[in-house]
């Protein structure tokens, strides 16, 4: 049986949420997205499939619908797991990154790169419409209860590379708008866990819908020496 996420690519051949802007340039290797074109085993899987999602031109775009997101709410104690997210499952350490360019067009609506242990342990790191700071860098980290972190505002960017490494049960989240000086944004601990679900998280909470675009998605099974630099 042919991998879900792939079928519905192949057969739901869309233009949503394109761009005139120029093409950024993107890595050669270790793009998921080119691997699921080619139909070779890439081995992803939806948490949450979304109802709509495409490629045009090498880049996936995801539709999130209203009420979407991930987030256990520190002050009512509600728990929200409704976005859609594919991912890979992976052991040991990794470096997953990306190239998002999220649809801005309502507060909350993100694009995140997401480690997933189980539904109470997991961490966003996301390109974020806020509503306390605009266009910005996001992480939430979850240990039983979410928290939620605003970085830098990046009110004139439209996409951003975004970087999640894992070391033993240390993360660490960086961002960068060349994909070559990368800056940390957030370094934590998780519980241990031999593999965890890594993957892209699109999310509208309270928008009527959102056209994500990813334009890139590799991981790559390395150890890092340094999680605050990234190499």
């Amino acid at each position: 049986m042919k991998n879900k996420i792939l079928a519905g690519i192949l057969l739901t051949f869309m233009v949503a949420g394109c761009s005139n802007k120029e093409k950024p340039t993107l890595p050669k290797t270790n793009n998921i997205l080119l691997d699921l074109i080619k139909d070779s085993s890439a081995d992803l899987k939806w948490f949450n499939e979304a109802k709509s999602f495409s490629i045009e031109d090498n880049s996936l775009t995801v539709i999130a619908e209203k009420g979407t997101d991930f987030f256990n709410n520190p002050e009512d104690g509600s728990i929200t797991s409704t976005a859609p997210f594919f991912y890979k499952q992976v052991n040991g350490d990794f470096v997953a990154k990306a190239l998002v360019r999220p649809d801005f067009s309502s507060i909350w609506n993100a694009v995140a790169i997401m480690v997933h242990i189980d539904d109470n342990h997991w961490i966003k790191f996301a390109f974020e419409n806020s509503d306390a700071t605009g266009q910005s860098i996001v992480s939430v980290v979850t240990k039983k209860v979410s928290d939620d972190a605003n970085g830098v505002v990046l009110t004139r960017q439209d996409e951003v590379w975004l970087k999640l490494i894992r070391k033993d049960n240390i993360y660490s989240m960086l961002w960068s708008l060349d994909d070559t000086a990368y800056k940390m944004a957030r370094l934590t601990a998780m519980p241990s866990a031999d593999s965890v679900k890594i993957g892209i998280e699109a999310q509208c909470p309270v928008g009527e819908t959102a056209a994500h675009q990813v334009h890139y998605f590799g991981i790559e099974k390395k150890t890092v020496q340094d999680l605050r630099k990234g190499e």
